[in-house]
């Protein structure tokens, strides 16, 4: 049986009903791109030197499971793509041009995860539920900003 991709395990967990079941998904389909792609989301030590949002890229036609390439094997990338030695050493523009080049090889459910997760906005998984599953992979959690109220100043008469 083939692997499923690392959005098919997130859909799966979104689907399933019990937090017990959702652990088991996890656990059953632990890969180190898929726990990367958690821990992008939960820690707070991971921070992206990417500009926020989705650069403009040609988006990959091949079917579920044929694209070029997928985030099991592009996940050792992503040492470019935040803080760290490693970025710090790339210029943005290489940066940048790797991060395309990365989300054009993969199927794009892949490359919208990817996009997801690096700007924090990956619905449906919990912290809380990553640290059932992965005991210690978020050293630092990171917490959402408060969103912003809406404020309306009395005009003074």
């Amino acid at each position: 049986m083939a692997r499923k991709l690392v959005p098919e395990v997130l859909e799966l967990v979104r689907q399933a009903k019990t937090k017990q079941e959702k652990v088991e998904i996890l656990k059953t389909n632990s890969h180190p791109a898929l726990r990367d792609i958690l821990r992008i989301q939960f820690d707070a030590d991971v921070i992206s030197v990417l500009p926020e949002g989705a650069p403009p890229y040609e988006k990959d036609d091949a079917p579920v499971g044929h694209s070029s390439s997928s985030l099991f094997r592009l996940h050792k990338r992503f040492k470019y793509f935040f803080k760290g030695p490693v970025a710090n050493q790339v210029k943005p523009i290489k940066r940048e041009s790797l991060f395309i080049d990365a989300l054009e090889s993969m199927h794009p459910s892949e490359s919208d995860l990817l996009i997801e997760v690096k700007d924090r906005k990956l619905k449906g998984i919990t912290k809380a539920l990553v640290d059932e599953a992965f005991p210690g992979l978020v050293v630092k959690a990171y917490k959402q900003p408060a969103a912003k109220k809406a404020t309306t100043k009395k005009k003074e008469k």
